[in-house]
């Protein structure tokens, strides 16, 4: 990899997105299987993958300041930034939604339940319905605290660096402190408020002290921060009460991945080629396809094979396995076929 390039792309970012992804697909696969064949696999260590949401935000944090962190101050970036950060979520997001809301609208006909117009409008707005309900694309809650970070930096890099510190700052306070208080709200006060948004600020602090030509960071506290943030967030989390974990866990676990990211990240910039394989980097570019598509594929499958499922352990284990590999064979055509046509026909059109 040329120098020029190697400075201005991480492949480490893309393989961490693909890692992420994956452990949320065995996630869903353990939880599935539970539910319709009463199974319990891996007994129950498969929750662990729910924190690859954690990882998620985290990564989205550094990503967002990696590639627009040199753009803060300059309002004429403004509406490349916004372009950029629209076609990379919404076209795939508005074709599955729709997608969706035409399969919920042969089973209304069908005598099933009238879709909510309410919650369909905030699934296309990517903003939370006042009475809590998920979108109608369920993975896509998480795709409303990114736009709502999106804003945020968009100040940021309206306004410069200082006020992009300032609100960051403010932000993590005040979850911290109403956490702290027992304060819970619901629809957008609790979106923005809500305890995941500190992983976003751990991921761009992250980014800016790896970009920092004069931060100089023990490695070894690095190392350190990273074991005791990932084993705490471990340790503390509790499956019982699944995304809605306390403060303290999104703390833990935003200060390890994110001392995780930079130190891997530093690792990378010192060799002289990409060490990851090609595939590895590949399934980071598939993450989106494979996040947003994965429920409805080991959904499927799994309700299918329940019935064995339940004879025996082997057998539960045969079908979740099965369902993991059609979920993954089935979004990595949704990325080559849907997702990645679209990406490069929105940088065509309007990015150039």
């Amino acid at each position: 990899m040329p120098p020029q390039a190697k400075a201005s792309y991480l492949s480490c970012l893309q393989v961490f997105r693909g890692i992420a992804a994956l452990g949320i697909v065995v996630y869903h696969a353990g939880l599935f299987t539970e539910r319709q064949a009463g199974q319990r696999l891996l007994g129950g260590c498969y929750h662990y993958g729910e924190l690859g949401v954690d990882f998620f935000f985290v990564l989205s944090g550094f990503i967002i300041a990696f590639v627009h962190g040199e753009e803060l101050g300059q309002p004429d970036r403004a509406p490349r930034y916004l372009s950029r950060r629209f076609f990379r979520i919404y076209p795939l997001l508005f074709l599955l939604t729709t997608a969706k809301l035409a399969l919920d609208f042969l089973a209304w006909h069908r005598g099933g339940t009238q879709p909510d117009l309410n919650r369909v409008l905030c699934s296309y707005l990517l903003l939370p319905p006042p009475d809590g309900s998920l979108p109608v694309i369920t993975a896509a809650w998480t795709l409303q605290h990114e736009a709502l970070f999106y804003a945020l930096f968009l100040v940021a890099l309206m306004h410069g660096r200082r006020t992009g510190i300032w609100l960051m700052a403010s932000w993590m306070a005040l979850i911290v402190f109403l956490s702290g208080a027992g304060v819970k709200w619901a629809g957008l006060p609790g979106l923005i408020f809500d305890s995941h948004n500190v992983e976003f600020i751990f991921g761009v602090l992250s980014c800016f002290l790896f970009k920092s030509p004069t931060t100089r960071i023990p490695r070894n506290l690095v190392r350190l921060l990273s074991l005791l943030g990932l084993v705490g967030g471990a340790w503390l989390y509790d499956s019982a009460n699944g995304m809605d974990q306390p403060l303290e866990v999104r703390l833990c676990l935003g200060m390890g991945f994110a001392a995780m990211l930079y130190l891997i990240a530093k690792w990378e910039r010192n060799r002289k080629q990409t060490p990851w394989p090609q595939w590895t980097c590949w399934l980071g570019d598939a993450s989106y396809s494979i996040y947003l598509g994965h429920s409805v594929i080991l959904m499927a499958v799994i309700s299918t094979g329940a019935r064995w499922a339940k004879e025996s352990t082997a057998l539960a284990y045969g079908v979740a396995l099965v369902a993991c590999v059609a979920a993954l064979a089935a979004t990595s055509l949704l990325f080559r076929l849907v997702e990645k046509p679209l990406l490069k026909a929105s940088r065509r059109w309007f990015l150039c």
